[in-house]
């Protein structure tokens, strides 16, 4: 079906943990970086900002609180010791660029339009294209707090379907959690999970979308 990339028509990448390397412990370190010391609880942060079912971060990233509400609610509960514009570094100046796959992801695009797809805030995503030239390359971003839907959720894919006018058979999905490309793999887009740039070129030349 998938043979030498016939009938593939665009090729989707996550952001976090594929392109873009960072870590939610790193997150939190540095948020209570000018906290008083009686208010570092990394632990409990962790907990409140990252939890998969009650954490902060899920509303944030689906678009249902604003980035100052965000930040309210944090310094509500655990008091940072900076104001919003002091926060906004502290949250967002962790990301590493992995070039290697943004070496891929030129490389698919000289054959097929490649698109963003990423559970994602406005603080980081702006933050980001700012930085990493590589996403303004893309040929489109599905974004979780715009489209207020966040993977595995079915309506962020077909959000990402609807946006590069492609059938889920004519569509490729990269995302280092098997949770994720199980999910887009359920709605009948091949997923492929990152184990890093190496494999994943590998599994791209084994379907023809690079050499």
């Amino acid at each position: 079906m998938y043979g030498k990339a016939n009938g593939i028509k665009a090729v989707f990448f996550d952001l976090g943990k594929v392109i873009l390397r960072f870590t939610h412990d790193d997150i939190v370190t540095r948020l209570l970086s000018r906290a008083r010391p009686e208010d570092r609880i990394p632990g409990e942060l962790f907990k409140y900002l990252f939890d998969a079912e009650d954490g902060l971060c899920n509303m944030y990233d689906e678009g249902t609180v604003s980035s100052e509400g965000f930040y309210e609610a944090i310094n509500g509960r655990f008091p940072l010791g900076v104001d919003y514009e002091g926060f906004v570094p502290l949250w967002n100046d962790i990301f590493t660029e992995n070039t290697d796959v943004s070496a891929i992801i030129r490389q698919v695009r000289a054959r097929r339009p490649v698109y963003l797809l990423s559970n994602v805030n406005d603080l980081h995503w702006e933050f980001c294209k700012a930085r990493f030239p590589v996403l303004s390359e893309m040929d489109g971003w599905v974004l979780s707090y715009e489209v207020k839907a966040k993977k595995p959720n079915p309506e962020i894919y077909a959000a990402a379907l609807r946006l590069a006018g492609a059938k889920p058979g004519e569509t490729v999905f990269i995302d280092d959690l098997a949770e994720n490309t199980a999910s887009a793999s359920r709605a009948g887009i091949k997923g492929i999970t990152f184990h890093g740039a190496e494999a994943l070129l590998a599994e791209l030349k084994a379907i023809g979308l690079v050499d």
